[in-house]
């Protein structure tokens, strides 16, 4: 495998593994189905008061989706558990529109159905509510606060035991979607706290299993009252999922988590010194500092045993995976080196001096098998040189410029000596020499055609050409006028088609080649699928990172494998004929420097004018013969030896005096009369040069032909209460329960 063709697929497949993730990530995405109402962040910044009451403050920044049937958002809420246990009231409500910047006021419980757009807008949005809903969200009642007794039990309202449901909710416009809209929430929950003889402890859920909306990040912020500090309160965070927990000297708690999903909950454990607090309503005479400790140690070590031990079983299998995936990978590269291998010339022959045992079209395909050449470009070359061969061996003639400037002339029985000596007389072209050239059917491809010793590719071009032709209605037309004549043909592509087919076929018989690659493929496309199943699981099962990186990696490596791999081998036979090409080529390329050649050389220029558009070096061929033979820029010699042949109009046109002007000045006569001579390197950029001319047009006509076509259908984990060690699964069911929503 040779470095610019590793680095090429390397590119291919950095490429195509972009894409395949991109999309694999889509397709998870899709699957995810994401919800109508999502919160994209949610901060709190709570105050624990001295009597253990909690002042809680949100900044919500809310996505609304579209909803089935062009349905509108009206009503945003959140709900809370009462009970006498660890929450019996929540007051201070109040809430405002960040994004307008808009206040709202209470206003009595509405459900939005049955309102209309109007009504609802003028009368009810921009208000917020807190309503019962204990008997079902369909019912929603005032909310009438609970009197608590100075045992912490509750009074009037809310009996041991009992348990209500409270919806705190804030009317918008009627909304069909909004990408992001702003809130701060305000209340107070009461009796949250019980004191003990040691501590003052709480247990705080902001949203517990009963929610059903996805957060993206919560951020949060606890302060305790004056005189708590980092050595005289403890806190956990329990949450199952990513999380960072941190704290400042005076106690402040900072945490963050991460892709919260249905159903995932989030409670803080905290306590701090009994001495700091004042006006608790609930009391016990137990102590409950250590017993607190080593409830949350144990609940925090044995979490983390099982992270631990996931992690481990997680690592292990991402570890086979790579494994397997390496193994096919390396097997995968040493096979793709192998077929790079036996795809290669590895005889002696540095030149060849005949033209090679096949014909054109199979040349160009030969060297495509030893040098890069993508399919639009061989397909042009094949048919270039094939319609070069079938002039050398008089089946058609091609003369330079448009079909018009031969009209009225028998072009089947004229020479080009004749031509010539016309344009030089004064009877100019209509236009330019070099931008098409115009074909004519000799009489002998019909009636001496078994003569011709026509190659099946070239019988094959031949019948393309005259079936341009009858579409022309003349034996005599240009590569123009035959595109127009395909164009719209909608049986045009089977004459094509026909003709591709005899070069595939004639190709293949030559038994040159074999099929190679297929163990490297293989291998490259069961590593593929390990990456795909690697990406896909890892995401789904929330390690979308670690899923992306050893994913991508896999992908990568069986993509480029897949790539590098030569899919066609050269067989004893075809070693031999990749010899003839190469060494053919390299003559061309060269033949300028040989100081032994001899006129049976320049006889063979016909043969490899064509030989020299298959492998699409006709440009610097021309220049090399140029070079070669300074015979070639005299006209008169031109004329002498090389009418009938392909060397004439390559080179006979620069010295037609007022034609020579006209294509830019190169050639023609001095003043005195005698012959000016021309720079060979000016060819390239001017009118000899027929192979690339015919290359060129002939891919336009494929294009066009073929869009006529018609269309088919170990050890301690714990943090001691230091808050510093993230948050851990674990006891649940704090007080408020939230649960978010949307109507």
């Amino acid at each position: 495998m040779t470095v610019k063709r590793a680095a090429r697929s390397a590119l291919i497949a950095l490429a195509v593994t972009a894409v395949s993730v991109l999309a694999m990530i889509g397709i998870v995405l899709a699957v995810s189905n994401g919800p109508d109402q999502s919160y994209r962040s949610l901060d709190y910044q709570v105050t624990v008061l001295k009597n253990g009451d909690l002042k809680i403050t949100q900044r919500i920044d809310m996505r609304l989706k579209a909803r089935e049937g062009d349905q509108p958002w009206r009503q945003l809420y959140q709900q809370y558990m009462l009970n006498a246990s660890n929450l019996t009231n929540i007051v201070d409500v109040s809430v405002k529109n960040l994004t307008t910047g808009k206040s709202y006021n209470e206003i009595q419980p509405q459900s939005p159905e049955g309102v209309d757009e109007s009504t609802w807008n003028s009368r009810y949005a921009g208000h917020w509510y807190i309503a019962d809903v204990t008997g079902g969200d369909d019912y929603p009642q005032p909310y009438t606060p609970s009197a608590t007794g100075d045992d912490g039990t509750a009074g009037s309202g809310l009996g041991a035991g009992s348990n209500r449901t409270v919806e705190i909710g804030w009317n918008i416009p009627y909304t069909t979607k909004a990408n992001s809209l702003k809130f701060e929430v305000s209340m107070t929950f009461e009796g949250v706290s019980t004191a003990y003889s040691d501590v003052v402890k709480f247990q705080w859920e902001p949203f517990g299993r009963r929610n059903k909306i996805p957060i993206g990040v919560v951020t949060g912020t606890v302060r305790f009252p004056e005189g708590v500090n980092a050595g005289n309160s403890w806190a956990w965070l329990h949450f199952a999922g990513a999380s960072t927990t941190s704290r400042d000297s005076d106690g402040t708690l900072h945490f963050t988590v991460n892709d919260v999903r249905n159903g995932e909950y989030l409670d803080l454990v905290s306590m701090f010194d009994i001495n700091r607090s004042q006006g608790v309503v609930r009391t016990s005479p137990d102590a409950a500092k250590e017993a607190t400790i080593r409830d949350e140690t144990m609940q925090e070590n044995r979490w983390r045993q099982e992270q631990q031990n996931r992690a481990r079983w997680l690592l292990a299998i991402v570890l086979g995976l790579c494994l397997v995936a390496l193994v096919l990978i390396v097997g995968g590269i040493i096979a793709s080196i192998r077929s790079n291998r036996q795809s290669r010339y590895r005889g002696d022959i540095e030149y060849w001096r005949d033209p090679p045992d096949m014909s054109p079209a199979s040349a160009a395909s030969m060297l495509s098998v030893l040098q890069q050449v993508s399919p639009g470009a061989l397909a042009s070359r094949q048919m270039a040189s094939t319609v070069l061969s079938l002039a050398s061996k008089k089946a058609i003639a091609i003369y330079p410029g448009a079909a018009s400037n031969y009209r009225g002339i028998d072009m089947s029985h004229t020479s080009s000596i004749q031509l010539s000596t016309m344009f030089q007389s004064g009877e100019k072209p209509s236009g330019r020499l070099n931008d098409t050239s115009t074909i004519v059917i000799m009489p002998r491809s019909e009636g001496e055609r078994a003569s011709l010793g026509l190659s099946p590719s070239e019988d094959a071009a031949l019948r393309l050409l005259k079936a341009g032709s009858e579409r022309v209605n003349s034996p005599v037309f240009d590569l123009r006028g035959l595109k127009t004549a395909f164009k719209g043909w909608k049986s045009g592509y089977k004459v094509q088609n026909r003709y591709t087919t005899s070069v595939n076929n004639e190709f293949a018989r030559l038994g040159a080649t074999s099929r190679s690659g297929g163990s490297a493929r293989l291998l490259g496309v069961v590593a593929v699928l390990v990456g795909t199943v690697a990406v896909i699981a890892l995401s789904l099962s929330g390690q979308l990172a670690l899923g992306l990186i050893a994913g991508s990696l896999i992908l990568f490596g069986g993509f480029f494998v897949i790539f590098s791999a030569q899919g066609t081998a050269l067989t004893n036979k075809g070693q031999n004929l990749a010899g003839q090409v190469l060494g053919l080529k390299r003559y061309l390329e060269h033949f300028s420097d040989f100081t032994d050649r001899g006129p049976a050389d320049l006889m063979l220029w016909d043969r490899y004018l064509v030989y020299a558009a298959a492998f699409g070096i006709s440009k610097a061929v021309i220049k090399e013969l140029a070079a070669a033979y300074p015979q070639l820029s005299d006209p008169q010699w031109l004329d002498a030896h090389a009418d009938g042949s392909l060397l004439y109009w390559q080179y006979r046109p620069f010295f037609w005096g007022v034609v020579a002007g006209q294509m830019g000045g190169f050639g023609g006569t001095n003043a005195d009369g005698s012959f000016a001579a021309f720079d060979p390197g000016t060819l390239s950029a001017n009118m000899g040069d027929i192979g690339s001319q015919l290359t060129a047009s002939f891919a336009d006509l494929g294009r066009t032909i073929q869009a006529a076509k018609p269309s088919s259908s170990g050890g301690s984990f714990s943090s001691g209460g230091s808050f510093s060690s993230g948050g851990f699964g674990g006891s649940f069911g704090g007080s408020g329960g939230g649960s978010f929503g949307g109507r």
